[in-house]
């Protein structure tokens, strides 16, 4: 098979443009389908179309990109070698629903120009008849179409160009040869520049893959599971007949265990297909009936389904949604009358997102913007660990099949901003459908659905990312919350506040049987990470990320204080001016939530308590710790905490928790603790 672009220069520009040909010397591409009236084979070097009934054809669709505005050539050979010879084929194109621009010839010596309603033929001596070759070719230049049989330009006209879709046609029972297709257009597009050649994009073998189709995959943060959909597979809950059950795989070493099906509540005897996984893995979540529904792992299994409080309309027939990594946002596919090219007769999909803000309620649904959004089918976003590179594909750019993924980085804060989508190029997107594109937090592999050299009609597989391709790093943070006396695990919510914005940037739940959880931290800022539970205190960690420039995995356990009388927690997020007692703007997260739990526990009195490292005079440094207890006793009576209820000493240097011999210890020695002294 030859499947040929002819490039521009890519070191330069990075443009791909020019023609596209097929020649079928094997079935890489996945020509071959079958249906009730018809075959389509590959067979010798030809593309065969056998249709049965007389008066009944088929449109066989070419998954190229077209645009219905330029100008373009489209041509194919084509033999008759039996059947009805007074009925036609040949080409199609500009193509929306039952509306396409023809022309076609019959084998006793006819063709035919128009739309598909026409039923006007000419006679003509340039026809060959069956079992030989006739070679169409059809030019539109502006709005003027030039048609040429076998060399000889034999009519023009000014044809409609109805929606996107070309290809090759027959309308009645014939076995049809063809060959030959040649497709150009002055289309280009961007490509990822200075991608390395010869990626392998690994099928997942038996492990994962099957006869049905695998769909839709999700990677966990951490890598180590894989969920997918199956369609239509005897071992669904519902057996065949069950469109769709979710299945899991867990990685062991480099290598896939078979994967198996997790079985009910998650499943059921219908379609089930969770759209997303949190990435603490302790979440699933769901789109029903225009609503985000979420199952959560509890000490007694999966829960039942409970509102997210997000939702959506949707005219289209598919639907696909992800929840970011920080647990803010949620992006789908889905036609909505927001939909940038809006046409209520085609059923094509915008890129959306609903984002959660700092009270808990999600907005309305924002479209992607123009920069994202095209007048075809967009599908399966991802927005990647880092929260600014997002993964989709689309069938509305030019690109190397019916399907491509392209990558475009957000710009600011908002949504509506991208950089301009860029191509991933001929070794991740091939001339079939390639879509669901998702990555783990390391950006190592990415994971993907084709169905190129695919066991069943489509398979998952997996590509190892070059740099180029990656998004920017991320700190996946594992460990577990722990009761801090007893050591045991506890069902906490997992915080994460950004300490220079004072804002909580990414949230996450544990694991309620075993504490476990997990949290994607973009790097360049300082975090605070805390757990959260009823009856307890957080002790609230410190991550200075700024330095950090490579994806890294660290593993920090967080604990949980009873609420009872003599317990003692650090407060490791209060920070002072160098040598001062004034308050730094990032100690205000840890101190407003010491005053809300104050607030919510009205019978609690703390004792604060200040130290200083050894560097200094003893004396000034007792003084120093006592102005710093001071300073944050009087940021908790502005919080409207009773004064009675907070007592106070400066300790100085006099209880260190580490020696004084490296600047690490003496940075922990430098603290600020408070003791509950009655609830």
């Amino acid at each position: 098979m030859k499947y040929l672009f002819f490039l521009g220069s890519l070191a330069i520009s990075s443009f791909v443009f020019g023609q596209q040909t097929e020649t079928f010397d094997d079935n890489r591409n996945g020509w071959e389908d079958q249906g009730e009236n018809f075959t389509l084979q590959v067979q010798s070097g030809k593309l065969i179309l056998t249709t049965l009934k007389k008066g009944t054809g088929r449109y066989f669709h070419i998954p190229w990109y077209f645009d219905k505005e330029k100008s373009f050539v489209l041509e194919a050979s084509f033999t008759q070698r039996s059947g009805s010879d007074n009925n036609g084929f040949g080409l199609y194109w500009g193509r929306l629903k039952d509306k396409a621009s023809e022309f076609i010839v019959s084998s006793n010596g006819h063709y035919q120009i128009g739309d598909n309603s026409t039923n006007k033929w000419e006679k003509t001596k340039w026809v060959k008849p069956m079992g030989e070759t006739n070679v169409l070719r059809v030019e539109k230049k502006g709005e003027e179409v030039k048609y040429f049989l076998n060399g000889k330009k034999i009519d023009s006209n000014e044809a409609p160009v109805f929606g996107d879709g070309f290809g090759c046609v027959n309308y009645t029972d014939m076995v049809l040869e063809i060959d030959d297709i040649k497709f150009t257009q002055d289309n280009h597009f961007k490509i990822l520049e200075n991608m390395p050649k010869g990626l392998i994009k690994e099928n997942l073998g038996p492990a994962i893959n099957t006869a049905a189709s695998e769909v839709n995959p999700i990677i966990t943060a951490d890598g180590k599971i894989l969920y997918f959909g199956r369609e239509d597979y005897e071992y669904n809950v519902g057996g065949k007949e069950d469109g769709e059950d979710f299945w899991m795989s867990t990685r062991e070493g480099n290598n896939w265990g078979k994967a198996i099906n997790p079985g009910r509540p998650i499943n059921s005897e219908k379609v089930d297909n969770v759209s997303s996984v949190s990435a603490d893995n302790n979440t699933l979540v769901y789109s029903k009936g225009g609503k985000f529904v979420y199952r959560k792992m509890t000490t007694d299994g999966w829960s039942d389904l409970v509102e997210l409080g997000a939702s959506y309309t949707n005219e289209a027939t598919h639907f696909e949604s992800q929840l970011t990594a920080d647990g803010k946002a949620i992006l789908f596919t889905a036609k909505t009358p927001d939909n940038i090219y809006y046409r209520k007769e085609v059923d094509e999909r915008d890129v959306y997102v609903c984002v959660q803000d700092k009270n808990g309620k999600w907005s309305l649904p924002i479209n992607l913007g123009k920069t994202i959004n095209t007048r075809r089918d967009e599908t399966s976003p991802f927005l990647a660990a880092d929260g600014r590179t997002l993964y989709f594909a689309s069938d509305g750019r030019p690109g190397y099949g019916s399907d491509d993924i392209f990558m475009a980085k957000r710009i600011g804060n908002g949504w509506t901003k991208w950089t301009e989508p860029v191509n991933l190029g001929p070794d991740i997107n091939s001339p079939l459908m390639d879509a669901y594109y998702t990555i783990p937090a390391s950006g190592e592999y990415a994971y993907m659905v084709s169905s190129q050299n695919s066991i069943g009609s489509t398979d998952i597989f997996r590509v190892k990312l070059p740099q180029q391709a990656k998004p920017d790093p991320v700190i996946l943070v594992l460990g577990k919350a722990l009761n801090a006396k007893t050591k045991q695990p506890i069902a906490a919510e997992i915080i994460l506040d950004n300490l220079t914005t004072n804002e909580e940037v990414a949230e996450a739940i544990s694991n309620a049987r075993t504490g476990e959880f997990r949290i994607v931290l973009p790097t360049g800022a300082s975090y605070g990470l805390r757990a959260a539970a009823k009856g307890y205190l957080s002790v609230n960690e410190n991550m200075e990320l700024a330095s950090i420039t490579e994806y890294t995995e660290v593993h920090k356990d967080l604990f949980l204080v009873p609420i009872q009388v003599g317990e003692t927690l650090q407060l490791n997020n209060v920070f002072f001016e160098q040598g001062k007692s004034a308050l730094r703007p990032e100690s205000f997260p840890e101190l407003d939530r010491l005053a809300a739990i104050l607030k919510d526990n009205a019978s609690i009195y703390i004792e604060l308590a200040g130290h200083t490292d050894n560097v200094g005079n003893p004396q000034a440094l007792m003084s120093l710790s006592q102005e710093r207890v001071d300073a944050v006793k009087k940021y908790l009576v502005q919080q409207r905490i009773d004064s009675k209820r907070i007592t106070g000493k400066g300790y100085g240097a006099t209880q260190p928790i580490e020696k004084n011999d490296t600047e690490e210890h003496k940075k922990k020695n430098r603290r600020v603790e408070f003791k509950i002294t009655k609830s």
